[in-house]
């Protein structure tokens, strides 16, 4: 999740958001998600609806997360997961 973070601080927040999408695939496939609080459960929800574009895409649909959002993100993933 450090790359994450690092991504964001070099001013890719999109391509850090898809780093997170891959990191959450990989870490839920084998959990119950329904059983985790509802912060969690919405939070990975969320992450897992999320589509896969490339930067310049993105942009132009949605508002890039600061880096400080992405840390908020990452930090809260590592509590849930």
């Amino acid at each position: 999740m450090e790359e994450a973070i690092n991504l964001a601080k070099m001013g890719k927040p999109l391509a850090a958001m898809l780093f997170i999408k891959s990191y959450v695939e990989d870490k839920v496939k084998d959990k119950d998600i329904n059983s985790m609080d509802k912060v969690c459960r919405d939070l990975i929800s969320a992450i897992l609806a999320t589509p896969s574009l490339n930067d310049e895409s993105w942009r132009i649909f949605v508002p890039s997360p600061s880096v400080e959002e992405i840390e908020a993100v990452v930090k809260k993933l590592n509590d849930c997961i």
